[in-house]
């Protein structure tokens, strides 16, 4: 067996219902969430949103200090499909990417939203979006390598890489590496197993969430969106959904991937949830489901 949950189990505050989206219901406070992280046994976290943790470097890290934590990337929604944006959106990067340099955190988690701040609509992959990304994802991937960082890109709801066509695009047609996010794959109507097959080494970073087939169906049909079916409840515990995660983490095991294993489950909050409930408890029982995976890869 590969895999080493002491080692590689991380964390990310959007199981805790903390989202850059606009309008996505109450924010829990970041003490609240370092705190119940660490009582979960989590021992590495995502940045989360743009100032929700401090952008200061020496007092993130004090922060994360705080609660024994460390930094082990953090998901940047950039738009790279629009040319008049791409100066702005390289300096984000540098930005971003300096934070992250200073606390070791390994890795540039990119999205390539429509616009930021919204994942309930998105623009086509058309051939002049695939011509921009030729120069915008090389990009990035240079920017990243310059503050030595790895930058990945994660397929996600309502972007540029969401569905199994645009995830071809990406690992036929590029040679970026993947943040292979199981949930978000069944979302963009992909088997997670098929898209990790596929990218095989290209793996690199890992974001473990369930979802229900159902509910990302319905977003495909426009029956409903995005935003509206997490608030329903599409992201489920591991192991409660149609994301694969068993077989995920059995293939994941079997190329000796060394990466982190970041649980999430997106979840929106109408208010403050009572102390010792809310999401702290769909998220201990995600790492007991993932836990009782791993151990089995022994026998």
């Amino acid at each position: 067996m590969s895999l080493n949950l002491s080692k590689q189990l991380a964390g990310a505050p959007i199981s805790w219902g903390v989202c850059e989206a606009n309008g996505w219901g109450f924010q829990m406070e970041p003490d609240r969430v370092l705190t119940e992280m660490r009582e979960c046994g989590i021992t590495a976290t995502e940045l989360g949103p743009d100032g929700y943790l401090p952008q200061n470097a020496k007092e993130l890290a004090k922060k994360l200090d705080e609660y024994e934590l460390s930094l082990c990337g953090a998901f940047v929604p950039i738009v790279l499909h629009k040319p008049d944006q791409l100066k702005a959106s390289y300096e984000r990067a540098k930005r971003q990417a300096d934070v992250l340099a200073a606390l070791n955190a390994g890795n540039f988690v990119l999205a390539t939203p429509a616009e930021d701040g919204n994942y309930d609509t998105r623009d086509p992959m058309d051939a002049q979006a695939k011509s921009v990304f030729a120069e915008s994802l090389p990009q990035i991937a240079e920017i990243a390598q310059s503050f030595g960082l790895q930058m990945v890109v994660h397929p996600h709801a309502g972007t540029m890489f969401e569905t199994p066509d645009d995830l071809e695009f990406l690992l036929n047609e590029t040679n970026v590496d993947l943040c292979l996010d199981t949930g978000h794959v069944v979302v963009g109507g992909g088997k997670p197993l098929a898209i990790a097959e596929k990218a095989g080494r290209r793996v690199k970073h890992v974001h473990l969430k369930d979802c229900d087939a159902n509910a990302a169906a319905r977003i495909r049909s426009g029956a409903t969106t995005y935003s509206q079916e997490v608030k329903n409840g599409m992201y489920k515990p591991l192991g409660k959904g149609d994301a694969q995660i068993a077989e995920v983490i059995q293939f994941l095991d079997s190329i000796d991937y060394s990466g982190k294993l970041v649980l999430e489950q997106d979840v929106m909050l109408g208010s403050a949830p009572s102390q010792g409930g809310g999401p702290v408890k769909e998220v201990r029982e995600s790492i007991d489901f993932l836990t009782s995976v791993v151990n089995s890869l022994t026998k």
